[in-house]
């Protein structure tokens, strides 16, 4: 274990609702920040990419969309959890009008965008993406290393809107680490698909954040997220917990949950951005459908630039797990934060990747988390912001915690 648990840590099974009037005065905050971002910025971009679409219609029918999912109730009897968390998106989405001065329409354009896109919308508009955008993080953890249980991530994204976090302290109390007062760790990336079936449950419970009450350790984060499984999705998540009992869950699609053990070889658990790891299981046949199904619906080339993005999505998932099995059981830390931080191709981090003359967002990592659960050690790496050249930073930030 990390750490015995501390004495502030509140049980799992005794963990308060969070305040629906504080979350929402907290997210009021970012929108006020950053209005055009978060209520403007999605939509201008579905339109530069479908300029026949009616801007007005669209945004119609996306608040068409938040209706039906916000009265679309879960069945208390099937989900008896979700009966406080029903109170709590209502009640929440209604104090952030109010904070934040939003009307019906932008509250439907912040919340249902996506999912009205994933399920509806490509196809009832004929949407279809220009230009690519890059795909998500990758993040593994090991419990074996010679710097003991190790937590590694790249974070990738477009760098347009990145801005470097403040410096780290070089030393600060343990309980100010961000995993020292958790029973579990749940690190996503996300993998989404254009087009996916919908569910027979819209109602945007949120799981990843219903499951800190009703779970104590990796076996029962992994019966609640399948239990809800129909509720969440476009993402790859890896969990452990204070035992490192580690599992990673495959979820492009509301429709499936995969789970995958550590791998055998080496003990280590990952996941990756936009690619199901396992060619032959069911939801990868799926997510293969759902893209050809995409390409089919806008007469797309096969070795065009989604198809192009989609395989070298790939390639870094071979490249992260097959360097992880070649380094065994307990690996050198040193060789694993390697891996991570060296320039594509001879590693995973991307300085600009782009893969196709077609894609928009060029690849970037714009930062790399690494932590040493049981030695207290945080390490970090991040990359300047657009206007100061984007320069990876080669040497770490290392934070030593302290009881």
């Amino acid at each position: 274990m990390w750490d015995d648990l501390p004495e502030n840590v509140i049980p799992a099974n005794i963990i308060k609702m969070p305040d629906p009037l504080k979350d929402a005065e907290e997210e009021a905050e970012r929108i006020k920040a950053d209005r055009h971002y978060y209520l403007r910025s999605g939509i201008e971009r579905i339109i530069l990419d479908a300029p026949w679409v009616d801007e007005k219609e669209l945004i119609l029918e996306v608040g068409k969309y938040y209706k039906e999912a916000i009265s679309c109730t879960p069945s208390f009897a099937k989900y008896p959890e979700a009966t406080k968390w029903v109170d709590y998106v209502i009640r929440k989405d209604r104090e952030l009008m109010n904070l934040a001065d939003l009307t019906e329409q932008e509250i439907a354009v912040l919340r249902s965008t996506h999912d009205y896109l994933t399920f509806r919308g490509y196809r009832d508009f004929g949407i279809k993406r220009k230009k690519i955008s890059e795909e998500k993080c990758r993040t593994a953890f090991l419990p074996e290393t010679d710097m003991g249980p190790m937590h590694i991530k790249n974070v990738d994204d477009p760098i347009t809107y990145w801005k470097p976090l403040p410096a780290l302290p070089a030393r600060a109390r343990i309980s100010e680490a961000w995993w020292y007062h958790k029973k579990f760790v749940i690190d996503g990336v996300g993998s989404g698909l254009h087009i996916d079936d919908e569910p027979d449950d819209i109602f945007p419970l949120p799981v990843l954040k219903m499951v800190e009450m009703y779970a104590d350790d990796t076996d029962s984060v992994v019966d609640f997220l399948r239990k809800y499984s129909s509720f969440w999705g476009s993402c790859n998540v890896l969990i452990y917990d204070r035992k490192y009992k580690v599992i990673a869950i495959e979820k492009c699609s509301r429709n499936y949950f995969e789970v995958f053990p550590v791998d055998k070889s080496a003990g280590f658990g990952h996941v990756s951005g936009m690619v199901c790891r396992n060619p032959d299981s069911p939801q990868a046949k799926y997510q293969k459908e759902k893209r050809n199904q995409y390409l089919n619906l806008f007469n797309l080339p096969e070795d065009g630039p989604d198809a192009l993005f989609w395989n070298i999505c790939y390639k870094f998932e071979i490249m992260l797990r097959e360097t992880l099995r070649n380094l065994g059981r307990n690996p050198r830390a040193e060789d694993v934060i390697k891996l991570f931080t060296t320039k594509f191709p001879d590693g995973l981090r991307k300085d600009g990747l782009k893969i196709h003359p077609d894609q928009g967002a060029i690849g970037y990592t714009l930062i790399t988390n690494c932590t040493f659960l049981e030695k207290k050690l945080y390490y970090r790496w991040q990359r300047t912001g657009e206007k100061d050249g984007g320069i990876w930073q080669e040497k770490p930030e290392i934070c030593q915690y302290e009881v």
